[in-house]
């Protein structure tokens, strides 16, 4: 399984920001846009599940949640480090 880095995964063009919030952790990243459409990238290869696992700047991180607020367009990602960081 390839895991996808969060920096490539968005166009930065579009309507719906996304952002991503880490459990025990004050690191951030940036904030990227992108269009709806682009929901596919977080949708593991198989197509029958979302990933689960990402990588920040290199950092591999376990994906927990994925909360979409569709009044604010507003899709916020929630991961914690993950075990196999050391």
């Amino acid at each position: 399984m390839t895991v996808k880095e969060y920096l490539n995964l968005f166009s930065n063009n579009g309507l719906v920001k996304v952002q991503v919030k880490f459990k025990d952790h004050d690191d951030s990243v940036a904030t990227q846009t992108m269009n709806p459409i682009e929901i596919n990238e977080l949708i593991s290869s198989s197509g029958k599940e979302f990933i689960t696992q990402m990588t920040f700047d290199d950092w591999l991180f376990e994906i927990y949640k994925y909360e979409i607020d569709p009044i604010k367009n507003i899709i916020t990602i929630r991961a914690k480090k993950s075990s196999s960081n050391g």
